[in-house]
């Protein structure tokens, strides 16, 4: 799988490293993602990094208070990872946006005595170019917006991993995986550049 971005082609298989996640979920959680992947064949997760160098995470409405995270959306049937990510960040921010490159791909595992269900979810880099931020679809029911510093990604994992219930506590554990991810893979980045 490949796509294009001002003039670079990146290939899914060659360039970005690819992560096995095993997740134990309770019988809701395995038929929630039963039902899900019918509608979506994976997901992206996007890393939109404004013009400061921080990035955005967002809360809605019906999540758990004081709970951030990292911006995520369903890649449709038939769509590239890249379009996908493109239109989600346009969605749920409004601003203008350049694909960066991808990071990552997260292949999960939700296992349960009702059996194994599989996930991917794709890791982009964004940078924002400019625009005001706002949510253009309604339905993601977004209500808040914060910036936060790759330091923060860690404790904002850690929070997801506390959520209880366990409908909620399978959904922290599932969200918390891209946000360690994604900061191993840019902390060693910068260490690397200095």
């Amino acid at each position: 799988m490949t796509f294009e971005n001002t003039g670079t082609t990146f290939r899914w298989d060659e360039t970005p490293p690819a992560f096995q996640v095993q997740l134990d979920v309770s019988r809701n959680t395995h038929y929630y993602w039963t039902l899900s992947r019918s509608k979506r064949v994976a997901e992206v997760v996007l890393l939109l990094q404004r013009p400061n160098g921080r990035f955005l995470v967002h809360t809605k409405g019906f999540y758990p208070a004081g709970t951030w995270r990292l911006m995520t959306g369903g890649v449709h049937p038939g769509e590239d990872p890249a379009d996908a990510a493109l239109r989600e960040a346009d969605e749920e921010t409004g601003l203008v946006v350049r694909l960066e490159r991808p990071l990552a791909r997260i292949d999960y595992e939700f296992l349960n005595e009702a059996g194994t269900l599989t996930f991917t979810s794709y890791l982009y880099l964004l940078r924002e170019l400019g625009g005001a931020l706002g949510a253009l679809d309604d339905s993601e029911a977004i209500t808040g917006y914060r910036e936060v510093s790759l330091d923060e990604f860690e404790p904002l994992a850690e929070q997801l991993e506390a959520l209880q219930g366990d409908d909620w506590a399978d959904w922290g554990r599932f969200r918390a995986a891209a946000h360690r991810i994604a900061h191993q893979l840019l902390a060693k980045e910068q260490d690397e550049t200095g």
